[in-house]
This record gives structure tokens, C-alpha cells and sequence, in this order.
């Protein structure tokens, strides 16, 4: 196993060894605690009010009981961005980790910057009493976080724990970014950093072309690019409220390894889903009601990694139920060759959903509204729900009108229900619907229905009986 600066030491390359099996544990050769480094890491906890740091001290209590020597949180650590939201998550940290001596890694994200202006928290932030006077971006961000803190607070900060190197970029607003800045300390730094040893990268967005919500945001890859040049680095992001039950939460390119760090308050609702997205404008004609989200959807998720030599755990856990949210991810430290996370290969290993032995699907017609209000026919689709092995989840259902010649007429995708959520959760049968609107209008047709895990592998089809139609549309109106 190469060492980040292309040699060999003996300490990873007994620790490799020991990762894949061939020895029998790091107590049979002398190491005594195999763990090098035990890490708590969780963000977006959005503290408002003293009442709002139930969940943050949930997770801090299981940090602590299992022995971290520290707790990340990637950002976003106040919601309406305040002054006195700093200082109730200093009063839980203290309550929870006091005399302990597990170092805290705070950053920040753009709610401790802007959350004060953002729409309706701020009418929530007003009816509780707050004011934007106290907001740290006006208050002075520095100030205020070594005030509470206790300890500097820079842009870009370097901080050791245990001897391994965490380096943070801290929000920064507008167009521009820190990007250059993160670059060129690197490469002033560099001499700094532990060259046996992994070394954690922390900013609140993540970064473009790596995990999957960043694939979807874009952006510029710059940076991306040049962490994938370095030997070994572990990227720490939050910002998405991605869930964890997504396999493309973690990804691997050259010497990177990107982590998409879940959220402590809410999960995001993908678009593109006829019981997703996130319109709320009168003018949205999707079929169903959007899955709850924001303080209906409740998701509580964090990691909790191991360093051991040669390998990198990441447990996830869920806060919210309690229990171990899915086999966690092993990560071969230092990476050297083999990337077991990168999409392509993580996606061999990840299996295809499938519906119970006999499954079938049922259709019907039913009165309800559109999202907009409008009154609308709906062609409900009903069918048990599909399951996956190995602790894999369904992430989506797609529902085709396939013609009698093979051609598809529309096409409508659905968020598995609990996506989010442990998968002791998801209902046995589903019901799903597609306007009348959209369904062809003449001919012989099917309903094919396949379950998908998060790479797009579906399962075998199930069919509803054959239906067909004949012209009426022109005598409905739309709107």
C-alpha cells in the first residue's frame, strides 16, 4: 500500500493488511488501540431557540458515549444566523461535553451569514422575539465566534486533532467563493500537513462533481480537481440535507474521497417527482401532494468515522430512530490504486430493488386535486412495495404508459415515500397516480412500473391489465 508521498511505511502497510483480512487485528502485532482517530460529524443543526438543540445534543450524547476525540459540524450551525443562536450551541455543547476533552471542529454556512433575511424564517424569527440587529454578519462574524467560541476564527483555518490535520474554509458569500484562497494555502501549507495520515478537508457546500447533489448543482471544479491531485484527502460537506440512505453520498476520484454529511434538521425533497420538488406556486399542476418537508420531514443523521491503519469507517447513524442507518462505508487508507467508491464501482455493489415473488399491479380511476388546487381525473397505480438485499434501499419508482407497439407515451417518476427514513418505515403497499391529462388519449396501453436504487438500476417490471382510451380531452379544460 503506497504512502501519500508514493513510498511504503510500515504502518499502513501492516494496517492495509489488516484491513483486508490478512492479519489477525492490531492487537496481535503490538498496536494497542487500534483507533486512531474517532470522529462525530453532522451538520445543518439550525439552532433558533434554546428549545432547538434536542437533536444536536442527541447526537452529542452518542459522540461522547462512544468516545470521540472530536465532533464536526459542516455549516449552518445557526438558522436565522444570530448572535444568541452561537450561544445556545455553545450552552448544549458545554452540557453535553464538559471536562470531556473532545475538541470541537465548527464551521460555518450560509445560514450564519444570511439566514436573518431568508423569507419566511424570518417572519418565524420576528413572531419569537429575535431581531436581525443581533446577526453575526453584521455583529462581526470573528467577534462574535471567538466571543463564544473561545478559540480564532479565520477563513481558512488549520486545526490538528490527534496529529491528523482538519482544514476548514469558512462561508463566504456572493459570486466569488474562497476557492483560490483554499488552493493556495494548500500549496503554502503543505509542508504542515502529516504526509502518513489522511487529511480532512471542511466546507458547508460540496464540492462541484463529486457526491450526488453536487453533480446535480454544477458549479466550478477548480478546486475539485486540485484535491484530486494531493495524496490523501477526506472532503466533509454539508449544505444539502441529503440524506444518508443514498449510496452516492460518498464518492472517490484521484486521492480524494468526498462525503455528503446529512442534515440534523431536515431532509431535502428532490425535483422531478410528482410527489417531490419543492413548488409551492399556485400555478404547479403535479398530480400528488408533495412528500412533507422542512420540520414535517424529520431526519436526524450524522457519521461517525473510525481511522485505523489502513482503513477509514464511516458508520451512519440515525438520530431520529435510533439505529444504525445502513452498512457502513470502508474506506482502504491511504487511497492507492483501488477506489471502491468511485460511482462506477460502488454501483457493481449496490443491488437492484425487487418486487415480492407475484406481485401485481392494480389500477384505477379517482377524483382528487392537483397541487394548485384544480379539480382533476387520476389514474391510481397500487402495488407492493419493492425491497432491496444487503441493507440497499429503494430510492425511486418509475411509471410508464407503454402503447401496444412499445412506444411510451409518458413517463412519470415518484420518491420512494421513505426514502429518508429507516426501512422498517416503508408502507407495504404503495398508491401512486397519474393525471388522466397526461395518459394517452387513443389506443391500447400498460402501466409498467419498475423500483430503482439511487444509480438507476431497476428491477423487473410488474404490468396493470391492458386499458384503452379514446378521444375526450378536447371537452376538458386544463386549468
Amino acid at each position: 500500500m503506497a504512502s501519500p508521498r508514493g513510498g511504503f511505511t510500515r504502518r499502513w502497510f501492516i494496517g492495509g493488511m489488516a484491513s483486508a483480512g490478512v492479519l489477525g487485528g492490531c492487537r496481535s502485532l503490538g498496536f494497542g488501540d487500534c483507533d486512531q482517530l474517532r470522529l462525530g460529524v453532522i451538520s445543518d443543526i439550525h439552532v433558533t431557540t434554546p428549545e432547538s438543540v434536542v437533536k444536536f445534543r442527541r447526537a452529542l450524547a452518542y459522540f461522547r458515549s462512544r468516545g470521540a476525540d472530536a465532533v464536526a459540524v459542516a455549516g449552518d450551525l445557526a438558522d436565522w444566523g444570530l448572535k444568541s443562536s452561537l450561544g445556545f450551541v455553545k450552552s448544549a455543547w458545554d452540557a453535553e461535553m464538559a471536562g470531556t476533552g473532545i475538541v470541537p471542529l465548527f464551521i460555518t454556512g450560509n445560514h450564519d451569514f444570511d439566514g436573518f433575511w431568508y423569507g419566511d424564517m424570518t417572519l418565524d424569527m420576528h413572531v419569537q422575539g429575535y431581531s436581525e440587529a443581533e446577526a453575526l454578519h453584521r455583529l462581526g462574524m470573528k467577534e462574535c465566534w471567538e466571543e463564544i467560541f473561545g478559540e480564532p476564527y479565520a477563513e481558512i483555518r488549520h486545526r490538528k486533532v490527534k496529529g491528523f490535520d482538519f482544514v476548514s474554509a469558512e462561508w463566504k458569500g456572493g459570486k466569488g467563493g474562497n476557492d483560490a484562497q483554499v488552493i493556495e494555502w494548500f500549496k503554502a501549507h503543505r509542508g504542515e500537513l502529516a504526509s502518513d495520515r489522511p487529511v480532512f478537508f471542511m466546507r458547508h457546500v460540496p464540492l462541484p462533481g463529486t457526491v450526488s447533489s453536487s453533480i446535480e448543482r454544477g458549479g466550478d471544479t477548480t478546486l475539485t480537481e486540485f484535491l484530486k491531485g494531493l495524496p490523501n484527502v477526506v472532503s466533509l460537506t454539508g449544505h444539502t440535507h441529503w440524506t444518508l440512505y443514498d449510496e452516492r453520498s460518498i464518492w472517490q476520484g484521484g486521492g480524494l474521497t468526498a462525503i455528503s454529511v446529512p442534515s440534523m434538521s431536515y431532509t431535502t425533497i428532490p425535483k422531478g417527482y410528482e410527489n417531490g420538488s419543492a413548488k409551492r406556486r399556485p400555478d404547479c399542476t403535479l398530480a400528488m401532494e408533495r412528500l412533507p418537508s422542512r420540520d414535517d420531514l424529520e431526519a436526524a443523521q450524522g457519521f461517525f468515522i473510525t481511522l485505523r491503519p489502513g482503513i477509514m469507517e464511516v458508520e451512519r447513524r440515525d438520530f431520529e430512530d435510533g439505529v444504525e442507518a445502513a452498512p457502513p462505508w470502508r474506506v482502504p487508507m491511504p487511497v492507492a490504486g483501488h477506489r471502491p467508491y468511485a460511482f462506477d464501482e460502488h454501483a457493481k455493489s449496490v443491488p437492484a430493488p425487487s418486487f415480492p415473488s407475484g406481485a401485481s399491479l392494480k389500477t384505477y380511476t379517482t377524483n382528487a386535486d392537483r397541487r394548485n388546487g384544480t379539480w382533476a381525473i387520476f389514474l391510481t397505480l397500487e402495488f407492493p412495495a419493492a425491497t432491496a438485499p444487503d441493507g440497499a434501499r429503494v430510492f425511486d419508482y418509475e411509471a410508464r404508459a407503454v402503447m401496444e407497439d412499445g412506444s411510451v407515451a409518458a413517463t412519470k417518476r415518484f420518491m420512494s415515500p421513505c426514502f429518508y427514513k429507516a426501512r422498517r418505515f416503508e408502507p407495504k403497499t404503495l398508491k401512486f397516480r397519474f393525471d388522466a391529462m397526461d395518459l394517452p388519449e387513443r389506443g391500447r396501453y400498460r402501466i409498467q412500473v419498475v423500483a430503482r436504487n439511487c444509480f438507476g438500476e431497476a428491477s423487473a417490471p410488474i404490468f396493470s391489465i391492458v386499458r384503452e382510451s379514446v378521444p375526450g380531452k378536447d371537452k376538458v379544460a386544463k386549468s
